[in-house]
């Protein structure tokens, strides 16, 4: 693997500095090389980008307020805007010029009955943007999503997806789409005296409905699922809120501060028939996973590929980074959990490459795939690195040449006209160039992800390390 994994110690540090700055009106950017000619459409990402709230630094990386930025191409030009989702509770706290309220690893600001007066988190919306049934949505799985304007990225208002979420209740960041029916499915967990999962389903024309809702006897951070032709899965690892979180309810404590790991419990993998409702429970090993790759159905059998790791460490890496500090949690791999007919369940490491933010062509969407695209941690490197393809059915991968000062996110694949393999994609992935001092939106080619970019977009500024995106294609 052709890859420098040396990184100065100021290289990561500037992807957590806060960015204020908005472009409202696109600008049209230079191009380095040549965009190809099919992409024509608009690359999404979302992430935190006030780490800092009025001289008040949050203490984990999830907890930023959102912003959306938008990358537009057409006819080989390219035009950039990004924006803050603007929630309510930002607007309360641009208002009082201070710090009100947590997230998800920071407790509410303020003292013992301040904490308690906003003991409910603000949603960051900036966790992923996902475009469906004519709404592009911000999404934070502890609560509604928030609809943006697809061109003027202003925010329209929160979400409750046609009456059927209550002010309470949430949906995560990590949908599902069907391609066969043009369906989007997704969850949310709701927390109390009796934890459960609501399972939900979006039509393609927009209507959503509750499938199913189901009970669980402790209270699991659960952050992703996968999805079959048939079967919702959910890997419920365990870590976990305590039965009663005295702190949590009281605002001492944060969501994250509450967590524990307990690896004597194992890991509980639930299916859910996404017609009948019917479950079914497999039990493996400790893991912990934030990120499934694809799910199909084999004969009887259920595939789900995912990113796994052995122990709960990045808990804390998502704390160390907000410090500036250096710290290399256990790496996660791309893993295969195949829950047979007979209640069985095998489990194997499918690449010895460590692997996050995978994604699949969106052909092999609920289908078996052979490539599987995501971000790898090379040994030296203090966070994330460097786009990457795996194949697993061989463990192989294919990384891409990046340089000491360069630093890559999640890839998003767009699949070619006419594409006959997983291969055949671009993918779009944003880059942190701290030499430079700024960000790039990087095209490589599916087919050959260790080539030179086919194309770079260097950004007006440097974009916070941010989560996930999208591409939606021109209509």
């Amino acid at each position: 693997m052709l890859v420098e994994d040396r990184r100065t110690e100021a290289d990561w540090r500037m992807g957590f500095r806060s960015l204020e700055a908005e472009i409202g009106d696109g600008v049209e950017l230079e191009v380095e090389g040549t965009l190809p000619s099919e992409l024509e459409g608009t690359l999404y990402r979302i992430g935190p980008a006030r780490h800092d709230v009025y001289g008040d630094r949050y203490r984990h990386w999830f907890d930023g307020d959102g912003m959306v930025h938008a990358l537009r191409v057409s006819g080989g030009k390219a035009e950039y805007r990004n924006r803050f989702v603007a929630t309510d509770k930002k607007g309360e706290e641009d208002a009082a010029q201070r710090r009100l309220y947590g997230g998800f690893g920071t407790a509410p600001a303020g003292g013992p009955i301040t904490r308690l007066r906003h003991v409910m988190p603000k949603s960051a919306a900036n966790t992923n943007i996902v475009f469906h049934g004519g709404k592009l949505l911000a999404l934070w799985e502890a609560g509604r999503p928030w609809r943006v304007d697809p061109v003027t990225l202003e925010t329209i208002g929160e979400d409750d997806m046609g009456g059927v979420l209550g002010p309470r209740q949430a949906i995560s960041a990590h949908p599902k789409l069907d391609r066969a029916t043009g369906e989007m499915w997704n969850f949310g967990v709701g927390y109390g005296p009796k934890t459960s999962i609501s399972l939900y389903k979006t039509t393609a024309s927009g209507e959503t409905s509750r499938v199913a809702k189901i009970p669980l006897n402790f209270a699991p951070m659960v952050h992703d699922f996968a999805l079959t032709p048939t079967k919702a899965v959910f890997v419920l690892h365990p870590i976990s809120l305590p039965w009663i979180p005295i702190g949590l309810m009281l605002g001492r404590k944060s969501f994250g501060d509450s967590l524990r790991w307990q690896p004597r419990r194992g890991t509980v993998v639930l299916s859910v028939d996404r017609t009948t409702g019917e479950r079914r429970s497999y039990k493996t090993g400790p893991l912990l996973t934030f990120h499934t790759a694809n799910a199909w159905d084999e004969d009887d059998d259920l595939v789900v590929d995912l990113c796994a790791s052995e122990d709960d460490s990045v808990m804390k890496f998502f704390y160390e980074v907000m410090a500036g500090r250096d710290f290399v949690p256990s790496q996660p791999y791309l893993t295969r959990l195949t829950l047979r007919a007979d209640g069985r369940l095998d489990r194997r490491r499918l690449s010895e490459t460590p692997m996050e933010f995978p994604r699949v062509a969106g052909r092999s969407l609920c289908q078996p795939h052979t490539r599987v695209y995501g971000a790898t941690f090379n040994d030296g490197a203090q966070f994330l690195g460097t786009p990457a393809a795996v194949d697993p059915s061989t463990g192989s991968s294919s990384v891409a040449v990046m340089k000491a000062h360069q630093i890559a996110g999640e890839p998003v694949p767009v699949t070619k006209p006419g594409a006959t393999s997983d291969d055949d994609v671009w993918l779009l992935t944003l880059v942190l160039d701290a030499q430079a001092g700024r960000s790039e939106v990087w095209v490589l080619d599916g087919a050959d992800v260790a080539a030179p970019p086919v194309a770079v977009v260097p950004l007006p500024h440097v974009v916070p390390f941010g989560f996930h995106g999208n591409w939606v294609r021109a209509s």
